[in-house]
């Protein structure tokens, strides 16, 4: 018998999840020629890029130069990449980015690399190759040709003169060769070389961080290795008070936290008797601290330690913290005048996978503008490996450019990571409603991640400032700001996990974001999922009437799987109200822009075991097949096809490529949840297809938090789930007293 006082969240929803069989169902591609047209048209195409080839000075090229094949706009699917096209011209895929067409349609171009002499030979086989995969892949072309220096040179208003810019290489091999390309294009000396920081990653992209003036700029936007540049600023526009006097004292107790967030920022001043027990400080980049950076990380630590001071009263001694920071101190860079953020990329990628105790880290810090479509920083990649490789949770602020005009007030990298959480910052007015802080910058996200900020904190405002500690023991400060929702959130997540061991980071993922205020039926560009949940015990413990059950697990991809619901034959509600979030964890790609995530997980909601949709040409009706049993096999009879799962309530039969982006269904998280008649669910299941493009990875992770509540119910869920599902258990939870009596035993 469960303890009725307390009811934590159920686990081991991972016994009832089982593999299913699942028809797929579609009909013949339309294509926008016909065979003889599109040969017609690809060989246009092909003399046409042989002669801007040729054109190319020999020190803007190597030997196999980069072009981009245009596809018509139906053909979005990685399924649709034109590889026999590809092999005929013996040709390397290296990439593909978003295009959109003359007639404003989204599609796609992939970038490849050939050699000269291959067109050629490629003219000769459009006669000879007479294959049916061949001729469908002409069909798919609309342009051959290079990019356009639009096209390259991304996020460059017309007041931009110089500055610090990213460069993003194709792949090559010989790297080195093509760095040194580009330096003598640019007349850099030897000496100045070394200075000059870049990352070239295995089967990735080459980052290049360097200062350009407009006129190095325009240079270099045919230089045919590149693929992208795009200005790379930095600064902190977090809002600062004067320092006051500090109203707070320090913890009495003597302690040691048991979990710690990793706080990656400009430093914690750890000899600060607030900080002193609590903070660790073991990497460091080799500048010196600086007092603007080391203000920000010390507020950043000060809510992770201690959360917002502002309802303290005078002379209190602060608790002891539950939760501890490692500070991961990036900054400033050894010319504090120009930050070049390849430096802190480097350290944080050294210091990650060394710190494997911890498992959330707050990133308040970041290039300032906004997320470009078409590019991914290095940045954002990254820490979106990372997170896959170790298993991290990276709370990433999503910027302050909210009052910015559009589209200046995107988002901010890396707060577009897809493996991660990006936070926004509400505020409430003088009548208690929450709005979005007009600082906080908004989204879309990009592909893979389009609900971005993924929700809301606390961010303060002029109205009710966050106030938090300061470098030094007598002051403090009022503060506002995404940099200081962010840290808000990262305590949840760590305190999720330090409360219970059955959370790791995927799970609080999906737990935070499952807990958020806000269904979601659009995408919300300003809210994301909602607003945080307040208190962190509240999303380990269930009602009577609305209980959370978690699914961790991972699945091959291409498979489907069966997800059971577990809403109890006994329960006599007459409404049901079901609610899920899936997160998965996916290989980040940055070759390809718009299908960044390799993996993905289709969802769908089955409410009823009997119902089945039948099919006939473009026509589908809905049938029990016990009850209307008869009636079922007539119309397999008569030529109707029955479906191979029951019927779901997520329309996504027949879904293009385009659609299945518009439905999120490549992002790496899904909320959803729909209200039934109890009459109208017999044994509900949830079902899952694990889907995969350009990735050598066979399997995908995942986290389920799913709840379901009994509206306007009397009896109790809870325990009528416990007695009809017995594999599931309550997880083991440690509320915040304990974990508070337990350090001060300590």
């Amino acid at each position: 018998m469960s303890d009725i006082s307390r009811r934590p969240i159920l686990g081991r929803g991972e016994n009832l999840v089982e593999p299913i069989t699942k028809n797929s169902v579609g009909g013949p591609k339309e294509y926008p020629r016909t065979y003889e047209e599109a040969k017609k048209l690809v060989r246009e195409e092909l003399v046409k890029v042989k002669k801007d080839i040729e054109s190319i000075p020999l020190e803007k090229k190597m030997d196999e130069v980069v072009i981009a094949v245009r596809l018509n706009e139906k053909f979005l699917a990685k399924s649709y990449t034109p590889n026999s096209f590809f092999h005929a011209l013996n040709v390397e895929n290296v990439g593909s980015r978003k295009w959109v067409t003359d007639s404003g349609k989204e599609s796609k171009l992939n970038f490849v690399k050939i050699k000269p002499n291959n067109i050629d030979n490629g003219l000769n086989l459009l006669d000879s190759i007479r294959t049916n995969s061949f001729k469908e892949d002409l069909r798919k072309i609309e342009e051959i040709n290079l990019l356009n220096k639009n096209e390259v040179a991304l996020g460059f208003d017309d007041t931009w003169d110089n500055g610090r810019v990213e460069l993003v290489l194709h792949p090559y091999e010989e790297a080195e060769t093509v760095l040194e390309k580009l330096f003598n294009l640019l007349k850099i000396t030897k000496d100045h070389r070394s200075k000059i920081r870049y990352k070239a990653y295995e089967h990735g992209p080459i980052f290049v961080s360097i200062n350009l003036s407009r006129e190095e700029l325009n240079s270099l936007t045919d230089f045919n290795p590149l693929r992208t540049v795009h200005p790379m600023d930095f600064e902190l526009n977090s809002v600062f008070t004067d320092l006051i006097s500090n109203k707070v004292n320090p913890p009495v107790s003597t302690f040691t936290p048991v979990k710690k967030v990793g706080v990656i920022d400009g430093g914690v001043n750890i000899f600060n008797p607030f900080f002193q027990q609590s903070t660790t400080q073991n990497y460091e980049v080799v500048s010196l601290p600086s007092d603007s950076f080391m203000t920000h990380g010390t507020n950043v630590a000060s809510l992770i330690l201690y959360g917002d001071l502002q309802n303290f009263q005078e002379g209190v001694a602060v608790p002891s913290p539950v939760i501890g920071v490692e500070s991961i101190r990036v900054f400033p860079t050894a010319d504090p005048s120009d930050i070049d953020l390849y430096e802190s990329i480097d350290l944080i990628e050294e210091a990650v996978p060394k710190l494997g105790d911890i498992d959330v880290f707050n990133v308040s810090v970041g290039p300032k503008g906004s997320i470009l479509d078409d590019d991914i920083s290095r940045f954002t990649t990254a820490l979106d490996q990372l997170a896959y490789d170790h298993r991290k949770l990276f709370i990433v602020a999503v910027g302050n450019s909210g009052m910015s005009q559009e589209p200046y007030n995107r988002i901010e990298s890396p707060s577009d990571m897809v493996n991660g959480i990006g936070v926004g910052a509400y505020q409430i007015d003088s009548e208690g409603n929450y709005l979005r802080a007009p600082y906080s910058s908004v989204g879309l996200g990009r592909e893979g991640c389009k609900v971005k900020p993924d929700f809301c904190e606390h961010g303060g405002s002029a109205l009710y400032p966050i106030q938090v500690l300061g470098t030094e023991d007598y002051a403090m400060q009022n503060v506002q700001g995404t940099s200081f929702a962010a840290p808000i959130v990262a305590r949840k997540a760590a305190e999720l996990m330090l409360k219970s061991n059955d959370i790791g980071a995927l799970t609080a993922r999906s737990l935070l974001t499952q807990a958020t205020s806000s269904e979601i039926n659009e995408i919300d560009h300003e809210f994301g999922y909602g607003i945080c949940a307040d208190n962190v015990d509240d999303i380990l413990l269930c009602t009577p009437n609305k209980v959370t059950i978690i699914y961790n697990n991972e699945m091959s991809v291409k498979n489907y799987a069966k997800l059971k619901l577990p809403v109890p034959q006994a329960c006599g509600a007459k409404k049901i109200k079901i609610s899920w979030t899936v997160v998965v964890v996916t290989p980040p790609n940055p070759l390809f822009a718009e299908s960044y995530t390799s993996t993905a997980i289709e969802d769908a909601l089955h409410p009823h075991e009997d119902k089945f949709n039948l099919y006939k040409n473009s026509r589908t009706i809905k049938r029990d097949v016990i009850d209307n049993s008869q009636d079922v096999k007539e119309l397999i009879n008569d030529g109707w096809k029955l479906g191979s799962i029951p019927a779901s309530v997520t329309p996504n039969k027949f879904a293009t490529e385009s659609e299945r982006r518009d439905d999120l269904k490549w992002d790496t998280v899904a909320k959803r949840s729909k209200v039934f008649q109890r009459n109208s669910l017999k044994n509900p299941f949830l079902s899952f297809h694990a889907l995969d493009r350009d990735t050598n990875k066979t399997r995908v992770r995942y986290s389920v938090a799913v709840t379901i509540e009994a509206l306007d119910y009397q009896g109790d869920l809870y325990q009528e789930i416990l007695n009809e599902y017995p594999v599931l258990q309550p997880i083991n939870v440690r509320l915040e007293q304990e974990i508070r009596t337990s350090i001060q035993g300590n």
